[in-house]
């Protein structure tokens, strides 16, 4: 009874209270914004590899929600199709692997050993098929075949990127499967954490810094490693992926407190302050300072790389791919199914009845 205790009596504080969102693309106004005119296509290559993905016609309606089309679309707007038609893979892996576990009725839901055997095993396949593992026991065809999707994307990105990039990227899948644990394990436990908490594991959660590694690969530019690790890179990472993930806790409130689940930002601010109007305040303070950091580091970046006037353009296109990732979230989180909105515009604010 005490697991259930302090989740259910926040979750009767919030039903039934007006949320009040405010216009957030008013703090997005000078950075880009686009659409691939590829959506179409990009909708129906996702929808193949929905229909290769699985058979069981739960699983189709579920990822069909999401729009992974319009995700691509608007988070990458400058990709082609064929770029485009991996980065519907990307996404669709990150978002059906982190419903098995993360989603009520998914299996690994509330088996933490089972969880951590998938984790274990995800991650071995993933360091193989990024050619980062001599194990040959890593070698052998996985037989589950979420974790054996991954070939496809990891295929693509030997051919893309070398050794160093890899071991990048390998990095941050295995950032979001180890935070994945911990969310779990809180979940499944008796206390909420704290927003201290929370923060720290919603940067990996999200995965939100695999879909930045592959800008570069999207827009067509080629970033060297050593720009990739300057602490200003790090920065820009860090402020986008707060970006995205705070918008996303904004925009899903409504669809968390209907399904019972309040680990997100707003429920713990709320728990805190006891207003959920200045949770959501404190959550938009946050956006506008993270887009202040975001541009400051940005700003510092560019000038170290003035004198390199391709890498200063790479860069540029690079930085700008960040911020599209930021506008094109906002965009996709109004119109997808998953979270039920179905909004194309957020100008004036939305209010809604939790």
């Amino acid at each position: 009874m005490a697991c259930l205790g302090v989740r259910q009596t926040l979750i009767q504080q919030l039903r039934g209270k007006d949320l009040r969102i405010p216009d957030l693309s008013l703090l997005f106004r000078e950075w880009p914004k686009d659409a691939s005119p590829c959506l179409e296509g990009l909708r129906t290559l996702s929808g193949e590899r929905i229909a290769s993905f699985t058979e069981l016609p739960k699983s189709r309606i579920s990822m069909s929600r999401i729009d992974v089309g319009l995700f691509i679309s608007t988070w990458y707007p400058g990709v082609n199709l064929e770029r485009g038609d991996i980065l519907c893979c990307v996404v669709l892996w990150l978002f059906t692997w982190d419903d098995q576990i993360d989603e009520k009725g998914g299996h690994l839901y509330d088996n933490l050993q089972a969880a951590h055997v998938f984790r274990r095993e995800t991650l071995e396949y993933v360091r193989h098929c990024l050619r980062l593992s001599d194990n040959e026991a890593s070698h052998e065809v996985r037989t589950n075949y979420i974790i054996a999707f991954f070939k496809v994307i990891g295929d693509a990105v030997c051919e893309a990127y070398d050794y160093d990039h890899r071991e990048i990227l390998f990095d941050e899948i295995k950032f979001f499967i180890e935070t994945s644990e911990t969310e779990q394990q809180r979940r499944l436990g008796p206390e909420l954490p704290s927003t201290r908490e929370y923060i720290a594991t919603r940067m990996g959660t999200g995965a939100v810094n695999v879909c930045l590694f592959f800008i570069d690969y999207a827009c067509g530019v080629s970033v060297p490693i050593e720009v990739l690790r300057e602490v200003e890179m790090r920065t820009l990472w860090d402020q986008a992926n707060i970006l995205v993930w705070a918008v996303n806790d904004l925009l899903s409130l409504k669809k968390e407190i209907a399904q019972q689940t309040v680990e997100s930002i707003v429920p713990l601010l709320f728990r805190e302050t006891e207003s959920l109007d200045v949770a959501v305040s404190m959550v938009t303070e946050m956006i506008h300072k993270a887009i202040t950091e975001f541009n400051h580091a940005a700003e510092c970046l560019m000038a170290k790389f003035s004198d390199d006037e391709t890498l200063a353009a790479n860069l540029k296109t690079y930085i700008d791919g960040c911020k599209y990732i930021c506008t094109g979230n906002l965009t996709w989180s109004l119109q997808t199914g998953r979270y039920g909105l179905s909004q194309h515009s957020i100008s004036g604010g939305l209010a809604m009845r939790l």
